[in-house]
């Protein structure tokens, strides 16, 4: 295999992973952002365009990020809106020591069974008072003793203790230990120990170097190809430039020629008139 095959299979094989970098179906290498080909990656990311494309790349996807952004906020912030403007259904004075809402009832059917409900009530006061006028002055007595057991505050009742809800720890089981301990925070700056790297054999130590060479013979035959490439290139510039010249010598010799041919003819044609 010559060098100029080991060169073409180098540059197949070296592509170039990048975030930009991109190869058409020649396998010409090109820049996605600035839309251009290239031929030393390295160098086209130091130059002026490509930063200034990758600026420009870098403003369009915050603006966009922003743009998708806003929608989202402005939704939030009418939900929250809505949500302050919404009427309070509570009545007035909710929380307020002594204070309890009422509540209306719009059931026509329940409104009727209240109204019979105070009709009966009404009914059998009237039957009461009528008794206790005929019961007298006994009557009023037990009356009294009624409305001051209500006045009276009732005695609280016992109650059961509530059963204590074990927790976690309790639950585990007898015997098994547990173990914890406290956490301890670990910095980003604080160093590590290095894990050891392995011991490298002496069939890996000569395929390193072999690989190395080859590497190494393969730089300087593609530092000889791009020199050589050039030195025909600036061959080539001069070789059209002597043509250039020569072509314009040679027009300029046939205009000359013509012009003494011409002053000839007049001489002779003013020798003869005399």
């Amino acid at each position: 295999m010559d060098a100029k095959s080991l060169l073409r299979a180098k540059k197949a094989a070296a592509r170039i992973e990048h975030p930009h970098a991109t190869y058409s179906a020649a396998g010409q290498l090109r820049c996605s952002i600035c839309a251009v080909p290239v031929k030393q990656w390295d160098a086209h990311l130091l130059t002026k365009a490509h930063r200034q494309s990758v600026a420009r790349e870098k403003k369009e996807a915050a603006a966009r990020e922003k743009k998708r952004a806003a929608p989202a906020e402005e939704e939030g912030s009418s939900k929250r809106a809505r949500i302050e403007e919404a009427p309070s259904k509570l009545p007035p004075g909710f929380f307020e020591a002594g204070h309890e809402p009422q509540v209306e009832e719009e059931d026509t059917e329940g409104a009727r069974r209240g109204d019979d409900k105070e009709e009966e009530g009404k009914n059998e006061e009237e039957k009461e008072t009528g008794r206790e006028g005929e019961k007298g002055p006994d009557a009023d007595a037990e009356l009294d003793a009624f409305l001051a057991s209500l006045n009276d505050e009732p005695e609280p009742t016992a109650l059961e203790p509530t059963k204590k809800r074990r927790t976690y720890k309790e639950q585990e089981e007898d015997g098994v230990a547990s173990y914890s301990a406290a956490p301890q925070l670990v910095k980003d700056g604080e160093e590590r120990e290095p894990t050891p790297e392995p011991e490298e054999t002496e069939a890996e130590r000569r395929a390193r170097i072999a690989r190395e060479e080859r590497e190494e013979v393969l730089a300087r035959l593609e530092e000889e190809q791009r020199a050589q490439e050039d030195a025909d290139a600036r061959v080539d510039a001069l070789k059209a430039r002597m043509e250039a010249l020569k072509k314009k010598r040679e027009a300029r010799g046939a205009t000359g020629g013509k012009g003494g041919a011409a002053a000839k003819a007049l001489a002779k044609a003013a020798s003869k008139k005399k």
